[in-house]
């Protein structure tokens, strides 16, 4: 059976008395949309100021990295990889979609926390500096709090994302794309590439090989940015450090290419030196 709401208890008048004008407007508006059941344009209104409070403070704080720190007291722990500081920094779609999500599940727990069982009592519970949050601020703490949780869902259906486009990358993909079509494993200098390939894929990370695999098909980086939900200098950034890696792998030994494809890369080299 659906449990009942909690009754706020009683507020101290006295204590109501001492708060700045703004915010004794703020507890009665609340007052006022709980006689209404926090329905109607009223409350729609409400959330509404909320969502445009909260979301160009949160847009700021995931670009400059702070948001990490800032939802510290969340009960969900958060730790951002270099790559996700990085991606929140240079991808506004992706801080556009944390902090949409972030401000609906807010939503949602202020709604409960604040409003049905009374917990915005800003005549008792004072914010830094001895003062009373205002509802706004009180708000946007709770952004802070469910930030993680929508942060793991984010990270969750990006590796997803990922992983579908990784996942092709087999021996035989592989020998396809550059090229292979054989019934059977390859051997000479076909096989100890093909096989130098897959030992350079096995260690990059999933995006990485989700980006590699596109390239293989043919994609633009402008395609893959739209396909992998990333930006193109991001794209161009993960290929500029995988064939920086491939080519210090063929240095080294790990990576070599076969007769016609030496041939073919000399002959590439010749023709843009004869273009300049």
């Amino acid at each position: 059976m659906p449990t009942k709401p909690t009754r706020p208890r009683p507020r101290n008048i006295e204590l109501l008395s001492t708060l700045p004008t703004e915010i004794r407007n703020q507890v009665e508006r609340v007052e006022a949309l709980r006689a209404k059941n926090f329905k109607g344009p009223e409350y729609e209104l409400l959330a509404d100021e909320l969502f445009r409070y909260a979301y160009a403070p949160l847009m700021a704080k995931m670009g400059s990295g702070e948001i990490a720190a800032l939802a510290g007291d969340s009960a969900t722990p958060l730790a951002l990889s270099p790559d996700e500081f990085q991606t929140l920094r240079s991808s506004q779609a992706d801080r556009d979609e944390l902090a949409v999500h972030t401000i609906a599940a807010a939503l949602q727990t202020f709604r409960r926390r604040a409003l049905d069982e009374g917990l915005w009592r800003p005549e008792e519970n004072l914010g830094q500096g001895g003062r009373p949050a205002s509802l706004e601020t009180y708000f946007f703490r709770l952004c802070l709090l469910v930030f993680p949780r929508e942060m793991w869902r984010w990270r969750a259906e990006r590796e997803d994302r990922f992983a579908r486009t990784a996942n092709r990358l087999s021996p035989h993909y592989v020998r396809h794309r550059l090229g292979y079509e054989t019934s059977s494993a390859p051997g000479g200098e076909v096989g100890a590439l093909c096989d130098g390939v897959l030992m350079l894929l096995e260690s990059a990370s999933e995006r990485e090989r989700a980006v590699v695999a596109l390239t293989l098909d043919g994609h633009s980086a402008g395609e893959i940015a739209d396909l992998l939900k990333l930006t193109v200098s991001t794209v161009e950034s993960v290929l500029y450090r995988f064939r920086r890696k491939a080519r210090g792998w063929r240095r080294r030994g790990g990576l070599r290419l076969s007769s016609e494809m030496r041939a073919h890369a000399l002959q590439t080299k010749r023709t843009a030196a004869g273009d300049h």
